[in-house]
């Protein structure tokens, strides 16, 4: 494994709460800090929908579609 795959395999991913994707900080459209927490975000669709209501978003009843 050479320095870049190393580099690529160990950088962190986080889902997307509005779509379900799987981003990096690196490739993400953005992030949203709320109640202490880091969001990000696979496009700035995305983004401005969790922006204007977090809690839908991160209710345990609301389920992601890409």
């Amino acid at each position: 494994m050479d320095d870049k795959q190393k580099a690529a395999s160990s950088e962190q991913t986080y889902v997307d709460p509005v779509c379900g994707m799987t981003v990096t900080a690196e490739d993400s459209a953005g992030s949203y800090e709320y109640k202490g927490t880091t969001y990000y975000f696979c496009g700035p669709g995305c983004k401005r929908s969790f922006e204007k209501d977090p809690e839908k978003f991160l209710s345990p009843d609301y389920k992601p579609s890409m």
